[in-house]
């Protein structure tokens, strides 16, 4: 009777195990598969390298030189009268009586060859815009942390209700082995009418029960753990054993990893805005073509191969005030940023401390309860004997037993909340 009684006393702390020579599986490996496994993470770090190749599109656009091999052929067609007779001419030349667009305003031309183009005076214009790409890119790798920081969330989340499910089978383990000693006490009174064959009965109905628990604790821990399973992306449907975690809280910061979202958040507007300036500086670019360029299409054509060179030069003046609306856009945009930050800091300020008010809640009600489970035990023990000496019917036992069992029930859920409870703490507080 002591080994039994030894096992009610620590079946809060055992766990089954399903597979025999499996590894335990930790939390830290399933959050691995997690991030690892994620679309969305994924979709963080292509963004990422997205931003790196478009830093170097940006050094090209603004520094770099342009060749263009570029073209235009025109027909004006006309239904010429010269000399009294009516024709069409694709390619008019000399007509004098004619219907069609006026040739001293409109005539056919050719023009093909090459054109490069070097911009001048645009390192501001590249600095504002490669400073856009830089806040890109690091938005995109705390998007990586964030997500990274959520799925450890969510994966321990559901990593504790599969713990807690195997608690309770260890629970239901230990009841079972109680019942069966006692069944086989009673059945042996029974048998010299010590106590009555219905108080054996009652035994047997008492531990179907109990097997119908394990049962459906055993069925809710495979459900959860599969459902881990799914969310880190691991293609597994076997039944496995989980280690045991142990959460402490984090050291209180005071300059909380999740306001670097809206301190990038702030510096992409301001980069945006610079970049969106850029159109009103002065634009100057030094171009070279070179090619043929005629209107007459005959065999004199070859001969007006030519090139030309000079500099465009462009300045943006007045556009009905766009910048100016652009600006206050953007500070409006700023002042939502700003809000939204502080209101974060506000709540994550009263959540925490929530979370240390309901935590000291939890740890003074596990005392209670760990002491009314101390109490259960000796008043089983106690019962015990006296069923041995037929001194006591199994209706008191097993009325006992039922309390017991669920304030152990009650016990395991407050743990699991305790474990999840720190993990939100911890989440926050980061």
């Amino acid at each position: 009777m002591k080994k039994v009684i030894f096992l009610m006393v620590f079946s809060a702390f055992t766990l089954i195990t399903y597979s025999q020579g499996v590894p335990n599986k930790t939390l830290e490996y399933y959050i691995e598969y997690a991030k690892e496994n994620s679309p969305l993470i994924n979709d963080y770090k292509n963004q990422y390298k997205v931003s790196e190749y478009e830093v170097q599109r940006l050094k090209a656009f603004y520094t770099q030189s342009k060749l263009e091999v570029n073209g235009n052929l025109l027909f004006v067609p006309i239904v010429s009268k010269d000399n009294g007779n009516t024709r069409f001419q694709l390619t008019p030349q000399n007509a004098v009586d004619y219907y069609g667009y006026d040739q001293g305003v409109s005539s056919g031309n050719l023009q093909a060859g090459l054109t490069w183009t070097q911009p001048l005076f645009a390192s501001s214009s590249y600095k504002a815009a490669h400073q856009q790409a830089l806040v890109t890119k690091d938005i995109n790798l705390n998007n990586i942390q964030l997500q990274g920081h959520e799925l450890q969330r969510l994966v321990t989340d559901q990593y504790i209700l599969c713990l807690l499910d195997k608690q309770k089978i260890a629970f239901a383990d230990s009841i079972l082995i109680i019942l069966n000693e006692q069944e086989n006490v009673i059945q042996k009174l029974a048998q010299s009418a010590i106590m009555k064959q219905s108080d054996y009965n009652l035994i047997k109905i008492e531990k179907a029960g109990y097997k119908e628990s394990k049962r459906n604790y055993e069925q809710s821990y495979q459900t959860h753990l599969l459902d881990l399973n799914i969310l880190c992306g691991i293609k597994d449907t076997s039944i496995i054993s989980l280690e045991e975690i142990k959460l402490d809280l984090n050291t209180l910061t005071d300059n909380s990893r999740f306001l670097e979202k809206y301190k990038l958040d702030s510096l992409n507007l301001i980069a945006r805005q610079t970049v969106s300036e850029i159109q009103y500086k002065p634009r100057i670019n030094l171009f070279v073509d070179g090619g043929l360029r005629t209107s007459q299409y005959n065999s004199t054509a070859f001969n007006h191969f030519g090139m030309s060179a000079g500099i465009t030069f462009a300045w943006t003046l007045f556009d009905g005030r766009q910048r100016k609306i652009t600006r206050n856009q953007t500070n409006a945009e700023l002042n939502t940023v700003s809000f939204y930050r502080e209101n974060f800091i506000v709540q994550n300020n009263l959540r925490t401390r929530q979370y240390l008010s309901e935590l000291k809640g939890y740890d003074d009600r596990s005392n209670i309860m760990q002491q009314q489970l101390t109490s259960y035990i000796q008043v089983l023990a106690d019962y015990n004997r006296e069923i041995q000496k037929g001194q006591l019917s199994v209706i008191n036992y097993i009325t006992v037993l039922k309390n017991r069992t669920q304030v152990a029930e009650n016990y395991y859920l407050l743990r699991a909340n305790r474990l999840l409870l720190i993990n939100a703490y911890n989440y926050y507080n980061w």
